[in-house]
């Protein structure tokens, strides 16, 4: 389809402890008017004493929508062969220009056909053609020159005609963009295929989607070839095979790719190699910064909303959660960003976790690396950097929830965990209550759709079930 019936109305919005609405107003209208020309001014949560409600005034006026898109997808003719592309294309990290893309497929050499949105139909553009590296898995392109914030389609079509199914991704907007934008995010997909909270979000078209770790339980695998397995087994799985079908990718990794809790010094000689090399050609992503897989990176949607893809494994070392390097380059790239939204993609969550797990795994996400956790944390307070949302995967459950109790130096920042999508159910969820840190949790299956207003400053948060459902819902300020 090509607008997605509009869900139900949200709830009212969702404050935390200490944050006030009268900042949060005074940042939405510089923001608005910053984005005239892609700009921004960053204003920070104060407290002035307000409750956090809205004001009698109503709520603000919502960004505009999305443009419309054609209802049905390109149609390029020749025959699509599935047998031949049983794991479709996978196109990664839009931007305003272009995306990466890749295909798995023994047909060798292969050509992207591409189509831009031209009013109510589509027209076909130069094709691309793709490169293969010697022994990979995988072809790839750099599709580049496409306008901002437009419907794309693209197929790949093998020397003899055949071609791949048809898939459907959307540019980034540019500098300037204001716009409601609509992403989704899941992890730990390991079981429960065919993943079917995937199958029923593919069809609305999101601007994006987020993996954010354990996409394959690679666990014991030593050379690429094993890696490959566990890839092609995911890749063809019906659920990822439609969302990918349906939005661009933003990937990074958690411990599965590689082995289970890994760190690189108690690895087997090659292993890490191998598993970075299968993870590489599996997903396309724009190179970034540091570590074994280059992932940290920053890909902006105009003036609206940055994404800040961090690496919460591959410099896992000296007692350090990240590098010092990627450390910096966070606090600085929050800074610089003129975004109204800071969307931080977090495979391992930073919210204090003490109270539902004690001291249990505690060496395994943030809590357990306290000097870095405060240092970034406070940077974002005292930074006033506005508009930071964190969203995590691992913990096989869903919540929404401060990052910090009152007091803590995360107490003003919103975290949300997303997923299994198929990986066992961690029910500790569904049994701890009582907490006024965590608004909400669960252990069903599932992804999450986040509807993200920078007019409103607002981020609606639904967590959608294996039978298509929203099994929350709650909209989130964002001072």
């Amino acid at each position: 389809m090509a607008t997605p019936p509009a869900p139900p109305a949200a709830a009212a919005p969702v404050a935390l402890p200490g944050a006030s609405r009268r900042a949060f107003l005074q940042w939405t209208g510089a923001a608005a008017a910053g984005a005239v020309s892609g700009c921004a001014t960053k204003a920070g949560p104060g407290d002035d004493g307000d409750s956090g409600a809205a004001p009698d005034s109503g709520p603000l006026p919502a960004a505009p929508a999305r443009p419309a898109e054609p209802a049905e997808l390109w149609s390029p003719g020749g025959a699509e062969d599935t047998s031949r592309f049983p794991w479709g294309v996978q196109v990664g990290d839009p931007d305003p220009s272009g995306a990466w893309l890749s295909a798995r497929s023994d047909d060798d050499p292969l050509t992207a056909r591409v189509a831009v949105q031209d009013g109510e139909g589509w027209a076909e553009v130069d094709p691309v053609p793709l490169t293969r590296a010697e022994g990979a898995r995988t072809a790839r392109a750099r599709l580049s020159g496409l306008p901002p914030d437009t419907a794309v389609c693209v197929c790949v079509e093998a020397p003899d005609g055949a071609r791949s199914r048809v898939v459907r991704f959307r540019t980034a907007p540019d500098a300037a963009g204001w716009r409601v934008i609509t992403f989704g995010a899941s992890s730990c997909f390991g079981g429960n295929e065919p993943w079917p909270s995937l199958l029923a979000g593919a069809p609305e078209r999101l601007d994006f989607f987020c993996l954010l770790g354990d996409t394959v339980y690679a666990d014991g695998s030593r050379t690429v070839a094993d890696y490959r397995l566990f890839w092609d087994a995911a890749l063809r799985t019906p659920g990822l095979v439609e969302m990918s079908g349906h939005t661009g990718l933003i990937v990074t990794w958690d411990d599965h790719e590689v082995d289970n809790n890994w760190s690189a010094d108690a690895l087997a000689d090659g292993q890490l190699e191998a598993g970075v090399a299968a993870f590489r050609e599996a997903l396309p992503w724009a190179e970034g910064g540091g570590g074994p897989a280059g992932l940290w990176r920053r890909l902006s949607w105009g003036a609206a909303l940055d994404v800040f893809v961090l690496d919460c494994r591959g410099e896992r070392q000296g007692g350090d959660y990240i590098s010092a390097e990627q450390l910096a380059w966070l606090k600085q790239a929050l800074l610089d960003s003129p975004a109204r939204f800071k969307i931080i993609l977090n495979s391992v969550p930073i919210t204090n976790l003490t109270p539902i797990f004690g001291q249990a795994q505690r060496q395994d996400r943030w809590e357990g690396y306290e000097a870095q956790r405060t240092e970034i944390l406070t940077h974002i307070r005292d930074q006033g950097i506005g508009g930071v949302l964190w969203v995590a995967g691992d913990v096989h459950y869903a919540q929404i929830g401060a990052v910090d109790d009152v007091g803590g130096p995360g107490e003003g920042q919103w975290e949300v965990f997303t997923g299994p999508a198929g990986s066992f159910q961690n029910i500790a969820a569904d049994y701890f209550v009582g907490h006024p840190q965590y608004l909400w949790m669960s252990s069903a299956w599932n992804w999450c759709r986040f509807t993200c207003d920078p007019e409103r400053g607002t981020v609606r948060v639904q967590h959608i079930g294996d039978d298509g459902q929203a099994l929350s819902d709650h909209t989130l300020e964002l001072p």
